[in-house]
């Protein structure tokens, strides 16, 4: 009679059962001992002092622990130093030399350009002569540099020739024409939002 005995693929340590009971296995699986012991150790950190609570201390007050660098005196705030402390009068006579007058102090906000009113009925006529004559050359930017007024009041005054609309509708559409599927339906969406906004929706 023929016999077939099954023999197991998992470790000879993971079958306890099949361990004498008189020879004691460490069963926990460890990389190492040495390595473990180390990391052990260096776990065990203590806690600073400053930390703890002792006999004369009420648990009810601030734990400052700045850390570990070179002594400053502006390391400690004022208010943790002792009243006796030296580095009280030094800050005290640092802070009375500085005396800067508001003059010397940066501005809060930045002042507002004032307007200008220079220009007169023939300046208006020659800026309108030379942005139809030449779009391309006298852009905006560039009749506002040389009449020292701003570009919002140029496009206030003249608007482009329909030849440079014309030449700006197709760069726009060469743009529009390499956008992918997401950025397409990305603006198709914002140009709907948009025009929901004055319908109340």
């Amino acid at each position: 009679m023929a016999t077939f005995s099954a023999i197991s693929k998992r470790p000879f340590i993971a079958l306890p059962f099949l361990i004498p009971s008189c020879e004691p296995v460490a069963l926990e699986l460890r990389r190492s001992q040495s390595s473990y012991r180390r990391t052990k150790q260096r776990l065990r950190v203590k806690p600073d002092a400053s930390f703890g609570f002792s006999s004369n201390q009420s648990q009810d007050h601030i734990i400052f622990n700045p850390p570990s660098s070179a002594p400053s005196v502006f390391h400690t705030p004022t208010k943790f130093l002792p009243p006796d402390d030296a580095r009280r009068t030094l800050r005290t006579d640092a802070s009375m030399k500085i005396d800067l007058s508001p003059e010397d102090l940066p501005p809060v906000f930045n002042s507002s350009t004032e307007k200008k009113y220079h220009l007169t009925p023939s300046d208006i006529e020659e800026i309108r002569k030379l942005r139809l004559s030449d779009p391309m050359t006298w852009s905006r930017w560039k009749l506002a540099k040389r009449f020292d007024c701003s570009p919002m009041f140029i496009g206030m005054v003249c608007e482009a020739s329909p030849q440079k609309k014309e030449i700006q509708k197709q760069v726009l559409e060469a743009v529009q024409s390499r956008w992918g599927l997401k950025r397409r339906m990305a603006r198709e969406d914002r140009q709907l939002r948009k025009e929901s906004w004055g319908k109340d929706e």
